[in-house]
């Protein structure tokens, strides 16, 4: 049931000009302006919602403090005639999502992918310090604001590797995005999950943005012949030059391994790879 908006302005007076930007399982999505002239998000989660995997994904955010992920400003219960319900105010970022551009577009231009690349390996390797995986990078949690910046979002998935784990290690299979997550993610092979989970999944997506196509989900029949074909092909040699010396394209094979110990070791080490690639083909 969708949430009228004149009651929900009457719980948040602080917040003018409430609309609706989205909806999903567990929770409803609103834009505003907040008294401090700032435009925020308000998020408003059902009761029926996992309160503790929804406070794992609040705290990740808070701790990684990252200027590529939107900020967490407030947060909250209140009551409702079918519960209490928990709310989050949000930094609002205002462009398309990637799932969106690339639907409309096709493809990126290579200095896109390097500014793309390199900015979303800087709001990884922010996680990385605080050692926080996002296990769910794909195109539709990328956000492309009206300057060109590229944002993280939606953490719902996050694994802290210093907490214990929301998803049972007897289930066989973890959360995950088909075509996107790795054989560890998906086989829930939880000593094996870090940040090289996430290098993986960025790896797909910048190979997505530059060939149109994630090859993992290209004509497959089912979900199981996606998953087959993560664990079982080699991933695709790119057929577009990026940069003058192919330095791209090693890194993403360096990146999409099928094992988490062939990829890149941190994604401290993707990031400077990829500086200097954008160093060379001037993009900042």
């Amino acid at each position: 049931m969708a949430i009228d908006i004149a009651w929900l302005q009457t719980q948040f007076p602080e917040i003018s000009s409430l609309a609706p930007l989205n909806q999903g399982g567990q929770k409803e999505v609103f834009s505003g302006v907040h008294i401090t002239d700032r435009t925020v998000v308000l998020k408003i989660y059902r009761p029926q919602t996992d309160i503790d995997r929804v406070i794992r994904e609040i705290q990740a955010v808070q701790d990684i403090g990252s200027s590529r992920v939107p900020k967490v400003f407030d947060l909250g219960t209140r009551h409702s005639p079918i519960g209490d319900f928990l709310w989050v105010r949000e930094e609002m970022v205002t462009g398309n999502n990637l799932r969106q551009i690339l639907q409309a577009k096709g493809t990126l231009t290579p200095q896109q992918i390097l500014r793309l690349g390199k900015q979303m390996l800087e709001a990884l390797a922010d996680a990385e310090k605080t050692r926080i995986v996002h296990r769910d990078v794909k195109p539709e949690n990328i956000i492309i604001d009206n300057n060109s910046d590229a944002w993280l979002l939606d953490f719902g998935l996050v694994r802290h590797l210093d907490l214990v784990s929301l998803t049972a290690t007897s289930d066989p299979y973890g959360a995950f995005t088909p075509g996107y997550a790795p054989p560890e993610q998906f086989r829930n092979r939880k000593c094996e999950i870090d940040a090289r989970t996430d290098l993986f999944a960025l790896g797909v997506t910048l190979y997505e943005c530059l060939e149109g196509i994630n090859p993992f989900i290209e004509n497959a029949s089912n979900l199981i012949e996606v998953l087959h074909r993560v664990e079982t092909t080699s991933f695709p040699t790119i057929s577009k030059p990026v940069d003058k010396r192919g330095q791209f394209s090693q890194l993403i094979w360096a990146m999409t391994r099928q094992r988490p110990d062939h990829r890149l070791s941190t994604i401290t080490e993707a990031l400077t790879w990829i500086e200097e690639i954008c160093t060379e083909e001037g993009v900042s």
